[in-house]
């Protein structure tokens, strides 16, 4: 999985999108036959689950990023932003985290997000039946998507990032470009500070998740997400099982915790 869909979801903006429940037994699309109630990972003693994972899929599609579902590299990271979320969630628990203005912004963001269904309804005619899944069970998912997001940002911002950091992250990110074809990286120290800004927020939602993950119990069931995967396309599996035609990462970010 590319370090941009590992981390893109904290960095930066820290928009993250989380998942509700899921009603159907089964799900259109699911040419693997796996049941919602299938379990795909298991975040310290916390289930997530097939119909879980699919709910995200579709709640990213319909609020913040273009998710492909037929792409299993997009689908893989998907699965990753829940495991994140409930590291996260579990961590704010621990901290005892609370914040006085969060009922008042809950309430303006799902004002916000009814509105922006409506709209997508008119706009998305392929995603129609994502996005009425979406609406009907929303609302409690999204309540964990804007707590995690508040404590994941007031955790974030106070890692240190040194200079030293900054150009190594860049470094390697540009490596790693040039090796895709993609030439002609300015230097490190010509860049504006809103670029070198972008790099540090990454850097920091990568220490604070790699922390998570270090500390927390995660187990992932490999065979029923590898089935699921593999179903969406045996062309990209067989790429991938030779090691080309996976995506290139955006950036290169250190480890990447499997």
């Amino acid at each position: 999985m590319s370090s941009r869909l590992k981390y893109g979801f904290y960095a930066a903006t820290l928009a993250v999108c989380f998942f509700a429940g899921w009603a159907c037994d089964k799900f259109s699309g699911n040419n693997a036959g796996i049941s919602s109630s299938q379990v795909v990972a298991t975040v310290d003693g916390k289930q997530i689950t097939f119909g879980q994972w699919m709910s995200q899929m579709d709640l990213l599609r319909v609020f913040e990023t273009p998710v492909d579902p037929g792409n299993s590299q997009q689908v893989k990271g998907v699965l990753e932003t829940l495991i994140n979320q409930e590291l996260i969630l579990q961590a704010a628990q621990k901290a005892n985290y609370s914040d006085p203005n969060f009922d008042e912004y809950l309430k303006n963001k799902l004002n916000q997000s009814d509105i922006r269904i409506k709209d997508q309804k008119v706009k998305l005619e392929e995603d129609l039946a994502a996005v009425k899944r979406v609406e009907k069970n929303y609302k409690d998912a999204y309540q964990k998507v804007l707590l995690a997001q508040g404590f994941a940002s007031n955790q974030i911002s106070k890692i240190e990032v040194s200079d030293k950091d900054m150009k190594t992250w860049y470094t390697q990110y540009a490596a790693q470009a040039a090796s895709a074809g993609q030439p002609g990286m300015r230097p490190y120290s010509s860049l504006a500070s809103d670029i070198k800004k972008e790099i540090k927020q990454n850097i920091q939602a990568e220490k604070f998740l790699d922390q998570l993950q270090a500390s927390g119990q995660v187990t992932r069931n490999d065979e029923v997400i590898k089935k699921y995967l593999d179903s969406l396309s045996p062309s990209q599996g067989m790429l991938d099982s030779t090691g080309a035609g996976q995506e290139v990462p955006l950036a290169q970010t250190g480890s990447s915790k499997q």
